[in-house]
């Protein structure tokens, strides 16, 4: 064998050795000796491999795929600018804490700083991003066991000039025991924050489907109120029905923040609010927060003893039936009527920035949606529509929820779908012309018509010629108008509030 078909070999067998059964491949001239080699192995060892032209929305497919299994999911690049195609996901992965694994084939080391073709800085390109390992031979892979899974591991694999024999090698898996994640004395830091409940405020942001029981049990028991993110999966609990709140919070008297860093306007008021005692607890060690405030980071949430008090019920500010009947073409009613058409069992993906936003203050409570999903790690826009291609892999039903921009940023990634097997998957942009959440942002409110049209990307396109691109159904259906029910199993529906009647709602609701 030849050494770039050994150095394959040992990758590809070190992989599958730590549990990764999926392997995205963009294929290229130099990562050749890896793809080759996956292709002659990956039946005999149960793994499953995917392919797109595109770097950038593989990486984000693959996010997607290790989002919802949990376990380890590469993609294979090769050399260059294919490589850089890779951060945005890896930046996702990192403050997601997402098992992304970046395999990228370089060019020997000694082309390094000579602009050769395709010659690029590759190693450690990532940065604080990705754990990197610069690969020329197989006992570079050592190191490997100092990954612990909880953010992107890099592989930079410097093959000498293919060879006509490359191809020709077997490898197995190999296994190793990686360390397990430490973790802090969450107990004695909870209970003494919450001993003074008065003014407590608790929100949930993204949760651990193991975190979920225990959190709703003791939110249960502090009897404070709550903000939940459509993502920790409790927003629509029974037995959070009392303390629940919708819409924009009130600055509390202190904070517990519990999961990934929450989208509402209040977290971010928080910083010129110094004063506000914050705690968060979650699996990334990210406060969420510039300012000083308690972190505390654990991958298990404590099962607390923590006596029940007579909690302040709070009203429900979600705006209710009349508001939706007065302004029946607003987007808020748009996504209210949507949340009622997807069953409970399906699983939903929010695509930033507004459609979150918007979700987590209209979406109905009946039916409920416990099965959401986002990317709020870096609350970027760009790969959505991949990432929500990767979680709908083996689901009965999937709906992922984009706005116009968002679904702009990401055309390429449906090239994808004839890959994802079987199963309903329903693709909704919200068109609103443009980027409208920026009009809606404090420092930009005062903004003028010209300014608006250029910070909002404002446009006049339809969405019916992306379906037709991919040979996809399209509906177009606009708040006021019964929603579409011959909805074939994969399709895009393009959704066209008013504009002016969203203003309106806006501004009443205020």
């Amino acid at each position: 064998m030849t050494a770039n078909a050994i150095l394959a070999g040992a990758v590809l067998g070190r992989l599958a050795g730590i549990g990764v059964v999926d392997f995205v491949v963009c294929a290229g001239a130099r990562n050749v000796p890896l793809v080759s080699s996956l292709l002659a192995r990956f039946e005999d060892h149960g793994l499953r491999l995917w392919h797109h032209f595109d770097e950038r929305s593989a990486a984000y497919f693959a996010l997607g795929l290790a989002k919802k299994s949990g376990a380890p999911v590469a993609v294979l690049t090769t050399s260059g600018t294919a490589a850089a195609e890779l951060l945005p996901a890896a930046i996702e992965a990192y403050y997601s804490g997402i098992p992304l694994v970046l395999v990228t084939a370089d060019r020997p080391a000694s082309f390094r700083g000579s602009g050769a073709p395709q010659s690029i800085e590759q190693k450690e390109i990532f940065g604080a991003y990705a754990m990197a390992l610069d690969l020329s031979e197989p006992g570079g892979l050592v190191p490997l066991e100092e990954w612990t899974g909880d953010s992107p591991l890099h592989l930079n694999v410097s093959f000498e000039e293919p060879r006509a024999n490359d191809r020709h090698e077997t490898w197995e898996p190999q296994p190793w025991q990686g360390q397990e994640a430490g973790e802090s004395e969450v107990v004695p830091i909870l209970e003494a924050f919450c001993k003074d409940r008065k003014g407590l405020l608790v929100l949930l942001g993204e949760l651990d489907p193991s975190w979920q029981d225990v959190v709703e049990k003791v939110v249960v028991a502090l009897g404070v109120p709550v903000w939940a993110e459509a993502t920790s999966g409790l927003r629509e609990s029974a037995a959070l029905a009392g303390l629940m709140k919708f819409g924009e919070p009130a600055l509390p008297g202190k904070v517990l923040r519990i999961g990934a860093v929450p989208s509402l306007r209040l977290w971010r008021d928080l910083e010129a609010n110094a004063a506000i005692p914050v705690l968060s607890i979650c699996r990334r060690p990210f406060s969420g927060l510039a300012r000083s405030s308690q972190l505390v980071v654990t991958n298990t949430f404590p099962v607390l003893s923590i006596a029940t008090e007579e909690g302040q019920i709070v009203e429900r500010t979600l705006l209710d039936g009349a508001a939706f009947a007065r302004f029946p073409r607003s987007e808020p009613t748009l996504v209210h009527h949507l949340s009622r058409e997807i069953p409970e069992a399906a699983l939903v993906y929010l695509g930033n920035s507004l459609p979150i936003r918007e979700w987590n203050f209209f979406a109905a409570m009946d039916p409920a949606h416990p099965r959401c999903h986002a990317s709020r790690g870096a609350n970027g826009i760009d790969g959505q529509v991949a990432t929500f291609l990767g979680l709908s892999v083996e689901e009965e039903e999937s709906w992922g929820i984009f706005g116009d921009l968002t679904a702009l940023y990401d055309l390429n990634a449906l090239a994808l779908l004839n890959q994802t097997g079987s199963g309903k998957r329903r693709i909704v942009v919200i068109n609103n012309g443009g980027g409208r959440i920026f009009s809606r942002l404090r420092s930009m409110s005062g903004l003028a018509p010209e300014e608006k049209r250029i910070t909002e990307n404002r446009h006049e396109f339809r969405f019916e010629t992306w379906a037709a691109m991919w040979g996809l159904d399209y509906r177009i259906w606009q708040p006021g108008e019964m929603f579409p029910n011959d909805l074939p199993d994969t399709v895009i529906i393009e959704a066209v509030p008013d504009g002016a009647e969203t203003e309106a709602f806006w501004k009443w609701g205020k």
